[in-house]
């Protein structure tokens, strides 16, 4: 087969995007792609989010800037809250849509979401959640977008030479699993803490435009771990330490940072941080909650080794999420640790 010239798009999915797994900067903010063990894991009757991902806007592909976009939303909710007490069960449900390189490369998922969160004390301070999620993954590569080595002439591309080419798929549909667990605790009152792992592509699904029947996703690992720390007694400001670990293949990305949370009052509350991507970028976030929704902003700074191409700008992401008659965080005694990053 003929050498296929997707550079940008190679480049980018071989140093970032995981065998084209999604990921975001404020991965805090879209739980159930994080980890299954979080789905319902709140204080609240339900919560929805969204989230929105501009990244590398500055490099310029075919007909325009290079639109490596990611667009996702869930539900999730609790059920069963009266009868479990301080255990918890729930279920959810989460979509994505990502376009990859002038939309050469577009992918669809949507995936539902259960959990079950155990207590292992009587005051409901250590839980044990286990979660899992299935569904179908949808992508498509739009072949008019790119580049072969037959199509290059003398005076550079030219698309009215045939490609040489036989795709034996341009759409593909495959089934998907992902199991997780983790642990909340909040020891002191002062203080909580969590630990998370979840396991993407269980089934390692087929993957192949080419009909290549030996091509399946690799299995990606996730490693959450974070920590709220109180530094008043009216519970109004709060510091995050967070860490993220992923795996997959041969490609990692390790991720760590501090977030700061100050409630104004009742109903109002600012939130921000910085962050690093270890090899790639610098992340700052800012924010504020109110009336139980929550927004935030953030922006990468790239320093990989596409900054000359990037220009340092590497994404942006706009986050909301909402939660439902939310109970603000007071006394470990009367709330269930559910970490909101």
């Amino acid at each position: 087969m003929r050498k296929i010239y997707l550079a940008v798009l190679v480049a980018l999915f071989r140093l970032h995007a995981f065998a084209q797994d999604i990921h975001f900067s404020q991965y805090y903010a879209s739980p159930l792609t994080l980890n299954p063990a979080l789905t319902a894991n709140i204080n609240g009757v339900f919560r929805a989010n969204f989230n929105y991902r501009n990244q590398w806007f500055t490099i310029p592909v075919l007909n325009s800037v290079a639109p490596y976009q990611t667009y996702q939303a869930s539900v999730d909710a609790p059920i069963l809250r009266e009868r479990l007490g301080n255990d918890g069960f729930g279920f959810g449900g989460t979509f994505y849509a990502d376009r990859a390189g002038d939309g050469a490369l577009t992918t669809y998922s949507g995936m539902v979401s259960i959990a079950y969160h155990k207590a292992v004390d009587r005051y409901g301070r250590g839980r044990v959640s286990l979660g899992l999620q299935a569904g179908v993954v949808s992508k498509q590569v739009k072949i008019s977008d790119l580049i072969f080595e037959s199509q290059l002439d003398n005076f550079g591309w030219n698309p009215a030479l045939s490609n040489g080419e036989n795709f034996t798929n341009r759409n593909i549909l495959y089934p998907d699993v992902n199991v997780g667990a983790m642990w909340t605790h909040a020891p002191k009152e002062m203080w909580r803490y969590y630990l998370g792992f979840s396991m993407n592509h269980l089934s390692r699904p087929k993957e192949s435009f080419l009909g290549d029947a030996r091509n399946r996703l690799n299995y990606r690992y996730n490693v959450q771990a974070g920590m709220e720390i109180f530094l008043d007694n009216n519970y109004d400001f709060s510091i995050s330490p967070t860490f993220l670990f992923m795996m997959q293949s041969n490609a990692q990305q390790y991720n760590f940072g501090l977030g700061v949370n100050y409630w104004v009052n009742d109903d109002v509350a600012i939130f921000g941080g910085g962050f690093y991507r270890v090899m790639d970028a610098v992340i700052f976030n800012l924010g504020v909650e109110f009336y139980n929704t929550r927004v935030g902003l953030s922006y990468d700074i790239n320093h990989s080794g596409l900054k000359a191409a990037s220009r340092a700008q590497g994404a942006v992401e706009v986050s909301l999420v909402y939660v439902f008659k939310k109970e603000r965080p007071r006394s470990i005694q009367n709330e269930k640790y559910c970490p909101y990053f």
